[in-house]
């Protein structure tokens, strides 16, 4: 980050260390790091990854501290999972503090709009590059036309990791858009024609900016929870959905037993 800047990670971890009494290894995090939204897939990781609540920055950071973070071990790998609030703001507070602590690979694991032609509702998606304005990025230098490409070899696990167990995914570009929900029809066809088969309010792209200026390794796997051009429509009460989004935390899993071996 510019040290022309008023506030650094670095500078939120040495007032964490000084109100609290810390060291600053009390606020490490994990290598491997899980941004989830999915309150059934942060359960399917418990049981696997044997996750523990973990307090980090919370009590120190009013800004964008994860509802909820635990960290544990999947098998050898030790991991940190966080429950993040929506939105590319948060993402950019949390990334930077993620990276200050010692984060070396970020994977977003979560849902998405699925706009994509051929995309159905609980398809997953793997997306290669993202794109559009998310009020954000554009403060880390990304131009709002700009098309930012996920990690060639992570998106490349993912999808090789997704077809092994199903024929239900999706690989294409991903679209940000802050004010979500004034989404038009014409912008939903205009976007199947640039190759985008999945949209969000900004998370993918921040994530992206900040992961590829600091040299860490991030990629993205999504689940299809609504298309607009079909109408509102709510997978998350049905078991469907449930077996989706555990399907969805074994491919992160093994994702990341590939990437390290």
């Amino acid at each position: 980050m510019n040290n022309k800047f008023c506030l650094t990670s670095e500078d939120v971890i040495n007032a964490a260390i000084e109100s609290s009494g810390k060291s600053k290894k009390d606020f490490e995090v994990d290598p491997y790091v899980f941004l989830i939204f999915s309150g059934s897939l942060l359960e399917y990781l418990k049981e696997k990854a044997i996750l523990k609540p973990y307090e980090w920055l919370m009590p120190f950071h009013p800004y964008a501290g994860p509802e909820k973070i635990f960290r544990g071990k999947y098998r050898d790998i030790h991991i940190t999972v966080l429950i993040p609030p929506m939105g590319a703001s948060p993402i950019a507070s949390i990334a930077e503090d993620l990276i200050q602590c010692g984060a070396k690979v970020i994977l977003l694991v979560c849902g998405s709009w699925g706009i994509g032609k051929e995309v159905n509702l609980l398809d997953y998606l793997i997306p290669t590059h993202g794109l559009g304005p998310d009020g954000t990025s554009i403060h880390y230098g990304r131009k709002i036309e700009e098309e930012i490409e996920i990690n060639k070899d992570i998106k490349g696990i993912l999808a090789a990791e997704t077809q092994k167990r199903t024929e239900k995914y999706h690989i294409g570009k991903n679209y940000s858009k802050e004010a979500f929900y004034t989404i038009t029809q014409e912008e939903v066809y205009n976007l199947q024609e640039r190759g985008c088969i999945s949209m969000e309010n900004g998370e993918l792209n921040v994530l992206a900016t900040i992961c590829k200026q600091k040299n860490v390794k991030f990629g993205a796997i999504f689940y299809s929870y609504y298309n607009p051009l079909e109408g509102w429509r709510i997978p998350w009460i049905e078991d469907q959905y449930k077996n989706c989004v555990h399907m969805e935390g074994e491919i992160a899993l093994a994702t990341l037993e590939k990437i390290i071996s």
